[in-house]
């Protein structure tokens, strides 16, 4: 039987609810901020670790971990909010490619197979490497509107994510420190199929080669970023591109078992305590609705205007502690 783990990224300052499977590994990201550990699970602030850096490198903070201090025949990484579907059933795909659901509870994750231990193991061990669904660029909605291109789709966002000379800069360190991953750089951001998300499980020796490519390129990123930059979590959104490059890399220009999956983003994470608490988040829900219908004509997904106002929503809503801001 093959040891396969997938560590699940968790917010500390979010009680999101767990999924009752060996192969999942809930981790709190960032828990060296989190001496109190409400949620009683594992942190990625034991051995050789980067706990500390999670407010710029995101969930790879919880990847680094189980790349230094966890043995396993498979390793893959998903989100407290984004898992890969192993239902047989296909749903229809909403924003970023992603099929959207609303609560993550026990009815949504046997809908999606999640509990399904002994499926999933069949499937993940005919397989080299399962991955998600590329989203088509051309449908996805930037800042400045749609684009043909990765690269253009990152491009569009430089100033929110990323900063000006960020891919010139990403492009000048793999030509220097990776070069075997050059074409595919070139070909991955000059495609149109967008790999996001961080979401996916690998064999053994591809998680570490993996991790051999994105680390290092990370590590002189941030140096970069600290030195001549103002947006902190830039070296996660450039890990982000790195794992687009390393799956073009793999998918187009080598020849392994490679499965597809859809990406399931549960906008809703958080236990439901009773018929009260679940009224009242429908309510929420609801208006929430309400609000985005007459809010999107005015300031449409990805324009200038919606930004500007998320920018200084979340600096007066942002919690304080340090460490708690949003995973992607």
């Amino acid at each position: 039987m093959a040891e396969i783990k997938i560590f699940v990224s968790h917010r500390i300052d979010v009680n999101s609810e767990q999924i009752e499977n060996p192969f999942y590994v809930p981790i709190r990201c960032g828990a060296v901020f989190d001496q109190k550990n409400p949620m009683n699970i594992a942190g990625d602030d034991t051995g050789d670790n980067i706990s500390e850096r999670r407010m710029s490198f995101c969930e790879f903070t919880v990847q680094y971990w189980a790349w230094k201090n966890v043995r396993a025949d498979y390793y893959g990484l998903c989100h407290y909010r984004r898992y890969l579907s192993f239902a047989d059933t296909r749903y229809p795909k909403k924003d970023h490619g992603m099929v959207e659901e609303q609560w993550l509870n026990q009815a949504s994750i046997h809908k999606y197979g999640l509990d399904q231990a002994r499926q999933m193991e069949e499937m993940i061990s005919r397989c080299d490497v399962i991955t998600s669904e590329p989203a088509d660029v051309r449908q996805l909605v930037t800042p400045k509107g749609f684009q043909r291109t990765v690269r253009e789709l990152w491009e569009a966002n430089v100033g929110l994510l990323l900063e000006e000379d960020s891919i010139p800069k990403l492009l000048e360190l793999i030509s220097r420190l990776t070069p075997e991953y050059k074409e595919a750089a070139e070909g991955y951001l000059a495609g149109a199929e967008h790999r996001g998300y961080n979401c996916y499980i690998l064999r053994k020796d591809l998680f570490d080669r993996l991790c051999r490519f994105q680390f290092p390129i990370l590590f002189e990123m941030e140096k970069y970023q600290q030195e001549c930059g103002t947006l902190s979590r830039v070296p996660g959104y450039i890990g982000e591109i790195l794992y687009g490059i390393f799956m073009y890399q793999i998918t187009k220009l080598e020849k392994w078992r490679i499965k597809e999956l859809q990406l399931v983003l549960f906008r809703d994470t958080v236990p439901v305590r009773n018929a009260l608490d679940l009224a009242w988040r429908r309510i929420k829900r609801g208006a929430n609705r309400a609000v985005r219908a007459a809010v999107d004509p005015i300031m449409p997904k990805g324009s200038q205007r919606r930004e500007a106002v998320k920018r200084t929503y979340y600096a007066v809503t942002q919690p304080k502690r340090r460490g708690a801001a949003s995973i992607k």
